[in-house]
């Protein structure tokens, strides 16, 4: 069991914060004592095997609402021999007219822009009704520019020549990148573009020798998760995500 205080929700979403990050093998009576002792910040949250059922219910009990299915995935490039599997024809017709690359900085303008529009409507901020919209928006655009000044720039994928989304990752090994975040302009929502979107990661992937990606995907985001285990990637593993607001001042 890790317990985080997530100091950057204040930042990000203006309340105190701590994680919890439950093991399969962890003791149901320590998780139900540190839950019972931990101080109680604005917004807490508890992140819980699939396979731990008494664990769920230890928070159920304690006023924790679900909220979200983490869904863990992998790109095992070496595995795939290096090629998209499945590319039909008519498919590589439209991913051929794709391209990619990192942002300049009239670029990156134009993603803040576009983040703060709210093209993320399914993770566990923007569905939750004590945030708002724009508190979901501004938690991914402080995100994405922390990854900018660590040194994480985003692509743009395009298609025939304009921008219709990003990605932004972070190499964790060599050979192993953790890709943590992208996703359709507002523009392109709904437009079935999402096909140039994973092949645009996938051959990014390849040309920086990267073996494996790494990558989450929320339950609440089918359409997703459809199309990465399309482009070849397994499930890994399942948390469900619980939280609970308390009203406190800090």
């Amino acid at each position: 069991m890790k317990i985080i205080d997530a100091v950057w929700e204040k930042r990000n979403l203006g309340v105190s914060c701590y994680e919890l990050q439950m093991g399969f093998s962890d003791c149901a009576e320590e998780v139900a004592a540190a839950l019972d002792s931990l101080d109680e910040r604005q917004y807490m949250v508890v992140k819980v095997p699939s396979q731990r059922v008494d664990l769920m219910r230890l928070c159920q009990i304690r006023g924790y609402s679900f909220i979200e299915t983490a869904i863990a995935l992998e790109f095992n490039y070496k595995q795939l021999g290096y090629k998209v599997p499945n590319m039909t024809r008519s498919l590589q017709k439209i991913c051929d007219k794709c391209s990619w690359g990192l942002m300049d900085q009239a670029e990156l303008a134009q993603l803040s822009d576009e983040i703060m529009k709210n093209i993320f409507r399914t993770d566990r901020i923007f569905v939750d009704p004590e945030f708002t919209p724009a508190q979901a928006a501004q938690r991914y655009d402080l995100w994405v520019k922390d990854l900018i000044r660590n040194g994480n720039i985003p692509y743009k994928v395009c298609f025939e020549g304009e921008i219709i989304g990003f990605f932004v990752g972070k190499n964790i090994s060599a050979k192993v990148n953790n890709s943590i975040l992208g996703g359709l302009y507002t523009k392109y929502a709904d437009s079935g573009m999402g096909c140039c979107m994973d092949y645009a990661h996938f051959m990014a992937m390849l040309e920086q020798g990267v073996e494996k990606s790494i990558t989450q995907v929320s339950g609440s985001n089918p359409t997703v998760l459809k199309l990465h285990t399309a482009f070849g990637a397994e499930i890994k593993g399942l948390e469900y995500v619980f939280v609970k607001h308390n009203v406190c001042t800090e």
